[in-house]
């Protein structure tokens, strides 16, 4: 087992490499910020400079002493190989006060253009299916075009077919603490990523590498997993407390534990059987998939 000096020395190595290459063709920087309506707050945008990927031995590292910087590899990689991906998401949400029953949700999404399809395998509400494709199905909404939300109904409502809805809504965000076009592993990472980088920059983040630990709910999958407590206050929704699961081949974010100041859920996610897909056919994002 290498040593943390020779870890960093090595890793070093590999970036400095890489810094003539990459300052000409960075994009601008993480700074900007961009509206995450669902949340009600902001997540700051993150553009791939470039960087050498750290190897297993390296990323690990940063899990422990530098999650920030862990995070921002994890995005890294996410930006240069994730084109789309299927999963069965679990979820568990406590909305307007009320925690609601587990859901299961077939989940379709691809990165461009940004396009998620939601099938309800149990515990479905409002709807048995959902589809967002960013461009189409456009329809103005107080003088503004936007891409609507087609929704399949549950229950008698589903007789009457597909109906379009806001996709920032009362309807839509009565469904889930956030909406389809947030609704991907990348937003997630964003959200994290840009929470917890704020605390660091006031010097309150108090993160925990907890080890490589498999994560049950999503077949077992090894991750890395980190603890965050000791919130200066309490983030959206009343979280206080989060355990976040990074999966050790991917680096995705396919677990998420949320809890208030009496440690009570908040929410939790949890993604399985996870593939990558770097081509979707032609009916995947159709308003006929709704159907299937």
């Amino acid at each position: 087992m290498k040593s943390a000096s020779k870890i960093e020395g090595g890793m070093m190595r590999r970036l400095l490499l890489c810094l003539p290459f990459c300052a000409l063709l960075a994009p601008a920087n993480s700074d900007t910020r961009v509206n995450d309506n669902s949340s009600g707050g902001q997540i700051r945008s993150f553009a791939d400079d470039m960087l050498l990927l750290p190897n297993a031995e390296e990323i690990e590292h940063l899990a422990k002493v530098d999650p920030v910087g862990f995070l921002e590899y994890c995005l890294r990689r996410y930006q240069r190989n994730v084109k789309g991906y299927t999963t069965i998401m679990y979820k568990q949400e406590r909305l307007g006060g009320k925690l609601y029953p587990l859901e299961v949700i077939e989940v379709s999404h691809r990165r461009e253009p940004n396009s998620t399809l939601f099938r309800w395998k149990q515990g479905e509400r409002q709807a048995k299916a959902v589809l967002y494709v960013e461009g189409e199905f456009q329809q103005k909404v107080h003088g503004h075009l936007k891409s609507m939300l087609q929704v399949y109904p549950s229950g008698l409502a589903r007789f009457a077919g597909i109906v379009q809805r806001d996709p920032d809504g009362v309807e839509a965000h009565q469904g889930g603490r956030y909406t389809l076009p947030d609704s991907s592993f990348e937003k997630a990472l964003l959200r994290t990523w840009t929470s917890w980088k704020t605390a660091q920059e006031k010097g309150q983040l108090h993160v925990e590498y907890l080890g490589k630990l498999p994560l049950k709910e999503a077949g077992n999958r090894l991750c890395y997993v980190l603890r965050r407590t000791r919130y200066q206050k309490p983030e959206e929704d009343g979280i206080r407390e989060g355990t976040f699961y990074f999966d050790v081949d991917t680096w995705l974010q396919i677990g998420s534990e949320l809890k208030d100041d009496d440690g009570k859920w908040v929410a939790r996610y949890y993604f399985a059987d996870t593939q990558l897909v770097s081509e979707f056919s032609s009916e995947t994002f159709t308003r006929q998939a709704l159907y299937h």
